[in-house]
């Protein structure tokens, strides 16, 4: 398992730096995402997903 938390980590890690520029349109779509839940300051929120976050 190791192993696999290795490589995984490696290949995101070298990836990290550019890959908002990459994918310019999903800042936009995650402050949308975000805004439609109606946080207010104070709010928790639990992030129980995994990934990048694509899929929204």
């Amino acid at each position: 398992m190791t192993d696999d938390h290795t490589h995984v980590q490696e290949f995101f890690g070298a990836r990290a730096a550019g890959w908002d520029a990459r994918f310019p349109d999903d800042g936009p779509a995650y402050a949308a995402a975000v805004a439609d839940m109606g946080l207010r300051p104070g709010d928790a929120v639990l992030d129980a997903g995994c990934g990048t976050g694509r899929a929204l």
